[in-house]
Formats: structure tokens, sequence, C-alpha cells
């Protein structure tokens, strides 16, 4: 074969190779699991055993149910919540498990260390973290912040609030919560 014809076909057999490289690399990071995430802890570590924890193996460790927290630390609603959140959780925390997973990086409301530094001045002790997986915005359809995921003990989606919520309508969620896995 003459050098010169090869040459193009050497160079799109690469580019060919290297497009199903990224699409590897670019996948879903959790594993074909949809919905499923690695939240890197910033608070709650010793609730979850460690600094970092998939959330499906999360749900399927954990006995109690739980409220799935998305925030943001540039997120006003999301910053008024959190002291009801944080109350809640104080009351009733032996009964479900709260997790707050920061996303404000992937939607432009905030960067990891705002963030952290929102969780610090509220001086939130449930379980927060961010991921690196941006897939998560599209896996758990959230399109408002704060958005907040009751979740029965078996990882299904019992009830949804979109938007903050009050301290007095968040306890009467979390009641509903437990009484529906009291068995």
């Amino acid at each position: 074969m003459h050098p010169l014809r090869s040459k193009p076909l050497v160079i799109v057999l690469t580019l060919m190779s290297l497009a199903v490289v990224l699409s590897a690399c670019s996948a879903d990071q959790s594993s074909g699991n949809e919905g499923d995430f690695i939240l890197n802890v910033y608070t709650g570590a010793g609730e979850v055993g460690s600094d970092t924890v998939s959330f499906n193996e999360l749900v399927a460790n954990e006995e109690r149910p739980i409220l799935l927290n998305f925030w943001a630390g540039n997120c006003p609603p999301c910053r008024a919540e959190m002291p009801a959140l944080e109350a809640v959780w104080r009351e009733y925390g032996d009964q479900v498990l709260f997790v707050g997973v920061d996303v404000g990086p992937y939607v432009g409301l905030g960067s990891y260390k705002q963030g952290q530094s929102l969780i610090d001045e509220i001086g939130v002790s449930y379980v927060t973290g961010t991921t690196a997986n941006r897939g998560v915005i599209t896996d758990w359809q959230i399109s408002t912040m704060p958005s907040t995921f009751m979740l029965s003990r078996d990882g299904r989606v019992h009830d949804i609030v979109i938007g903050a919520i009050s301290g007095s309508r968040l306890s009467q969620k979390v009641l509903e919560l437990i009484a529906t896995n009291a068995s």
C-alpha cells in the first residue's frame, strides 16, 4: 500500500479507538447502577463508617429509611432549610438517616469549598458531602434546589419535596416515612 494512502486510514482508526476509550471513560461513574454515586463526606463519616461511600451500598446496608437532600452552597433556600434539617435530624436521626449532597459545582451555585463552609457555619452534623459524579443531577432528575427524597429502607422513593421545606412540614414528612417503614 502506498504510504500516503495508509496515513489517513491510520488517523481514522486512531480517532475511532480514541473515541471508544473516551466514551468508556466518560460513562456513568456509578458503575452501571443508575442513581448511585460516591459520596465524599464533609460531615457524618462516623455515621456511615467512611470518608467515602457508595450511595447504593449505603442504602443496602442501612436499616433506617433515608432522607436524601440535594443542596448547593450558594443556594439561599438551601441555606434557609438547613437549620430545620439539622433540628429534625437531631430529633429523629435514630430512626431516619439524613444524607445531604452538595451539587453546587454542577448547577452553578457554589464550589466545594463554599459547600463545606456553609455546613461548618450552620453546624450541620448529619451526613453531608459531595460527589464527583455530575450524572447525579440527571439520575435523580434534580431541577430545583433544594430537592429532598424520602426513601424507604429498600431504597424506593416514598416522597419527594421540591424546594425548601419548613421545620414543621419536614417533621410531618419524616414521621410519615418512619410510620411507612415501621414493619
